[in-house]
């Protein structure tokens, strides 16, 4: 059963038909993903987790998507899942790994905007570039970028009304750049 209050999901029970309603909720809110170690659904299937650990707290703000492994790491059983390790430092371990790939990514766009005559970069090609250099899926690399694009973000992304590409520049471009964007010629050095 499913009751709406005060703009929060309260679920009383998770069964399957609840999980199965919730799921796509949760996937499209927060990106269908595991939220530790950032592996895909089509990499591993993902369970639905209460971040405070308290199966009778099931508000839409509690509830997030995990792997099987990671859900076990943070909620560790008697019995361990198959693919599951025993070892709290590998929930650390899995989370650095993925931490360590989003620097790197973030990195190699800031030198390769820094290193660029025009302190832009095409769009897609620092996604797909950015992915592969940084060893990680081109929906990472997108899910990276929509942060350090946003209002608070590192970078700024522009785009054109016609049939330019967008581009990717830092925050505070330099004020030849910044000119060159307020006059839309940029793409053309680009």
């Amino acid at each position: 059963m499913i009751i709406q209050n005060r703009g929060w999901l309260i679920v009383s029970n998770m069964n399957k038909r609840t999980r199965d309603k919730l799921y796509p909720i949760i996937a499209k809110r927060d990106g269908e993903y595991c939220r530790c170690c950032g592996k895909l659904s089509s990499e591993e299937q993902l369970v639905i987790d209460h971040k405070d650990n308290d199966n009778s707290n099931n508000t839409h703000t509690n509830l997030q998507l995990l792997c099987r492994a990671c859900n076990y790491l943070k909620n560790p059983r008697k019995e361990p899942l198959d693919s599951c390790v025993s070892n709290d430092n590998v929930f650390e371990e899995r989370l650095s790994k993925f931490k360590k790939k989003e620097i790197k990514f973030l990195e190699y766009l800031d030198e390769k905007i820094e290193n660029s005559c025009t302190y832009a970069i095409d769009y897609k090609d620092a996604i797909n570039s950015g992915a592969e250099i940084a060893d990680i899926s081109v929906e990472t690399a997108k899910r990276h970028l929509k942060r350090v694009i946003s209002s608070e973000g590192k970078f700024r992304k522009h785009d054109y009304d016609d049939d330019r590409p967008s581009v990717l520049t830092k925050r505070d471009p330099p004020r030849g750049v910044k000119e060159k964007l307020s006059q839309n010629i940029l793409w053309s050095w680009v």
